[in-house]
Parts: C-alpha cells; sequence; structure tokens
C-alpha cells in the first residue's frame, strides 16, 4: 500500500483511518477487560466456557487491529513494517498453485459447511441441556469466514478485483 504518493486529502485520509484503527484498539481492550471480569466473576462452567471462546476471538481481534495500525502508521512515516499486514501483491509467480489450492480448499469447506448443518440440526434433542448445538453453529460461522477468505484469495489468484 503507497499511502504517501496521493494529494494531501489522501494524508488526511491515512490519519483519520489510523485514528480509527487506534481507537478500536482502545475499545476492543476495553472490551476484552469486561469479558475477562465477567468471566472471573462467574462460578458457572458453562457460562465461564462461552466467555472464554468470545475472549479468545477479541483477542485476535484487537491483535488484527494493532496490525493494522502498525501498518499504517508505518505507511505514513514511511517507516519499517515489523508485525504488518502484508499488501497484495499486482503479479504472483504463485497465482497457479494457490488457485489449486483454493479450489481443493473450498470444496473442503463447503463440504464441512454441509456436514455441520446436518449435525447441528441432529443435535436438537440436547440443545436444552448441552452446549453443543451452539458450538457447532459457531463452527458453521468459521466456516462461512473459512470459505470468505478462501474466495478471496482465488480473486487473488485469477487477478480478479478484490472487495
Amino acid at each position: 500500500m503507497s499511502t504517501q504518493t496521493g494529494p494531501s486529502e489522501t494524508r488526511s485520509w491515512d490519519v483519520e483511518l489510523y485514528d480509527a484503527f487506534r481507537a478500536h484498539v482502545q475499545e476492543e481492550s476495553d472490551l476484552l477487560d469486561s469479558y475477562l471480569r465477567l468471566g472471573a466473576s462467574l462460578e458457572s462452567p458453562d457460562v465461564a466456557y462461552l466467555v472464554d471462546l468470545i475472549v479468545e476471538d477479541e483477542q485476535r481481534h484487537h491483535r488484527l487491529f494493532e496490525q493494522l495500525a502498525e501498518t499504517l502508521r508505518a505507511d505514513i512515516e514511511l517507516g519499517e513494517r515489523a508485525d504488518a499486514v502484508p499488501d497484495v501483491p499486482v503479479r504472483r509467480a504463485d497465482a497457479a498453485a494457490l488457485r489449486e489450492a483454493t479450489a481443493a480448499l473450498l470444496r473442503f469447506e463447503r463440504e464441512d459447511a454441509r456436514r455441520l448443518k446436518l449435525l447441528r440440526r441432529s443435535l436438537k434433542p440436547v440443545a436444552q441441556t448441552t452446549l453443543w448445538p451452539l458450538l457447532v453453529e459457531t463452527m458453521e460461522l468459521d466456516t462461512r469466514k473459512h470459505i470468505l477468505i478462501l474466495e478471496h484469495l482465488q480473486r487473488i489468484a485469477e487477478g480478479m478485483p478484490l472487495r
């Protein structure tokens, strides 16, 4: 990403975006603290288990926003990109291998989505007494996220416009 070559509005946009990333980092940090307090304050294993799942996601979100902010800061200052989010190259030497791999992984993830949906439906008899249906549903959501990422990788490999 080259943020230094545009008109002055671009730099202003960069700074505003950086501020938004940093604000989100702070918000995520506050939210994470709230979840940690909630998890520590309860003696209910089922609630603590679910809160721990949320904490894992929030920690990842926090890390991603930190990386986004650091990448943009380095670009604005023309500095070193330490723990940076990489740019997408215009041309790829590995496009054919990436196309092949993403096609295979997409087939697997789509089949997995179908199987998870069936599995979740089969868990209805224990929906009132276990966390299993909810956990399988969260895995369905993760699978949808994997498909979204793989479809993005596929567009990269094909040289198609990105979102």
